[in-house]
């Protein structure tokens, strides 16, 4: 008695259960998913200025431990980004960035004494274009106020780029004193110096990474790291280490007897040359650069339902 009793309550149990699961699932069949709500795409405007460093032929990457502090520039540019996705963006931006360099920052009884007797230098003053489409690694918040404190992401794009190189040409005269008088920077591309004939337009690919932090609900302050790979080898005017060169260049070419550095006007004596050749980058020029950036976030246009009518 006790054994059928237990097996109608175990009968009774189960089809209860199921009668519960089969409702469940009628109930569901005319229930649809909550709808989530589209990303709408953001808009920011920011500035930025910072640092610039130049890796080529008179300061190939291997030398930046050595003279790297030296030719440390600077750089100053806008940029305007469109958050379209929440993991993706894209940016536009003018960036421009002054790069130099120059053989006299070596040390002369050092281990890239070559390149001090080269006694080549440069600058260049580069108006940069680029657009880049960047990754929000952590995912990028429409509503401003529920802005992430920090926001890291990388980036990749293309660059239209204007340089200009500049150089001095050789000291020919001393003032009253018997101080060297320095000559102005004179565009070097003219001269052909090595006689190519090169556009001062070119291209260069981007990429790196940043970090934004939230100031409040409008504004955040930024840290950028971008890293350029130039599509020309004349950033800097040189292109290899200049010993095939056509005849009558000796003045730009061939500066080693020098008494004067041109840009620095330190006195260039005293030391003992040496016959191996000066390092030259291969590839085309490099350059990166570092920005701290203050970036303004627009508002939202609010959607309002219509009035009735």
């Amino acid at each position: 008695m006790f054994r059928l009793f237990s097996l109608c309550i175990l009968i009774v149990f189960f089809a209860s259960a199921s009668t519960q699961a089969q409702f469940w699932f009628l109930g569901q069949n005319d229930k649809k998913a909550a709808p989530k709500n589209p990303f709408k795409a953001h808009s920011s405007f920011s500035f930025g200025a910072g640092s610039s460093t130049y890796l080529g032929d008179i300061a190939p990457a291997m030398t930046l431990m050595d003279v790297g502090g030296k030719t440390l520039r600077w750089n100053a540019g806008v940029q305007y980004t469109r958050h379209f996705k929440k993991n993706f963006s894209i940016q536009g931006s003018f960036t421009y960035i002054r790069l130099a360099a120059d053989d006299n920052y070596f040390d002369p009884a050092g281990r890239f004494e070559p390149s001090y007797t080269r006694n080549l230098h440069f600058r260049t003053d580069m108006q940069e274009l680029s657009l880049i489409g960047i990754y929000e690694i952590l995912g990028n918040e429409e509503n401003l106020p529920k802005r992430r404190t920090l926001s890291p992401y990388v980036y990749l794009g293309l660059s239209g780029v204007y340089f200009n190189p500049q150089a001095r040409k050789p000291v020919t005269d001393l003032d009253a004193n018997g101080n060297p008088i320095q000559k102005p920077f004179e565009d070097w591309q003219p001269q052909q110096t090595e006689g190519v004939d090169y556009s001062k337009i070119t291209g260069a690919v981007p990429f790196g990474f940043g970090v934004r932090y939230k100031l409040n609900q409008s504004f955040d302050i930024g840290f950028d790291f971008g890293y350029r790979i130039a599509l020309s080898d004349y950033l800097d005017d040189v292109s290899d280490n200049r010993t095939n060169v056509p005849l009558g260049l000796a003045l730009y070419t061939n500066r080693e007897l020098e008494p004067y550095s041109a840009s620095t006007l330190a006195q260039r004596t005293g030391w003992v040359q040496s016959n191996n050749p000066p390092l030259i980058a291969k590839g085309s020029d490099q350059y990166f650069t570092t920005q701290i950036r203050l970036i303004y976030h627009l508002k939202n246009k609010i959607d309002c339902p219509p009035l009735p009518r």
